[in-house]
This record gives structure tokens, sequence and C-alpha cells, in this order.
């Protein structure tokens, strides 16, 4: 007989397949680990991973009803789920090397040249080309400005902040 019994309670699966999809899933690329990182931020923070977003994404749903599950069955409220929509940059999704390097091209413009209009060194732009990096932040969020309005960024006088 066990010291110290821990008291269960009954799981209706049924109940938790329904609210498991109503938790927010956050997927992300991580450049460290090389591969995405799926989390459930109101359940059980990160908690997969995968080679495709559409990887991660499907371990997420496992994951949510696991968390579920494990509180259901020792008798812990759920957690309301929150909000969230997170619309990540195209170029984040997937780093996008042959539109980055088509891009730099449509407006003529060096490695170097480009490098130094996003903020980022040369080296990274064209890691960025070969598809060995992904963009990130602010980064993706201008290679999208500067694909849909170049004239925004292009156009701007250089300042010196030193």
């Amino acid at each position: 007989m066990e010291k110290y019994p821990v008291k269960t309670y009954p799981v209706d699966m049924k109940k938790i397949k329904a609210l498991a999809p109503r938790y927010p899933r956050l997927i992300r690329w991580s450049d460290e680990d090389k591969c995405f990182i799926g989390s459930l931020p109101d359940l059980c923070g990160d908690c997969c991973h995968g080679d495709t977003p559409e990887a991660v994404a499907s371990q997420l749903t496992i994951c949510a009803e696991m968390s579920l599950e494990t509180s259901a069955k020792f008798g812990f409220p759920f957690p309301e789920p929150r909000s969230v929509v997170v619309i990540p940059s195209s170029y984040r999704e997937n780093g996008a090397p042959g539109r980055i390097k088509s891009l730099r091209k449509r407006l003529g413009l060096s490695q170097a040249d480009f490098a130094a209009t996003l903020g980022v060194a040369k080296n990274t732009v064209s890691l960025w080309e070969q598809g060995r990096r992904r963009p990130d932040g602010a980064a993706a969020k201008l290679l999208q400005v500067i694909e849909r309005t170049p004239e925004a960024v292009l156009s701007q006088p250089a300042y010196d902040c030193k």
C-alpha cells in the first residue's frame, strides 16, 4: 500500500479534446537547436520540437490534451484560455532564401548595401540567401516592408548615430 495515496479523479476525454484547441500555441524557429519549437504558454510552456511547423502543430495538440488530462486526473482546475493572434513574417516562417536574393537583386543592391539597409552584417545576408539561417524579429518584418513598399525604406536618408 502506498504511504501517501494520491486521490485521482475521472477524466472526461471528450471535454478535454473539445477544450484543447482553445489554448494558444506558439511555434518559432530556434537557430540554436536548428528546429521549430512548440509552446503552450497557458498550459506547460515549451513542450515539443520538430523539423516543420506542421509537425510541431500536430505535437502541440497532443501536448495540450495531455496537460489537460493530467490536470483533470489530479483535480486541478483548467486555466482559462487566452486569445492570442500571432502573424509571423513569411520570411521568418520559412527563411525564403530565393525571395531574399530576388528582392535584393530587384532593388539593385549588393549584399553589403542590402545588409546596411537592414542593419545586419553582410555575412548574415549571405547566410539567409544560402538558406543556412532565417531572418528573425525586426529584420524579418523589415524585409516584408521592403518587399511591399521599398521606397518607404530605401528613399530615407541614412543617419549615423555615432
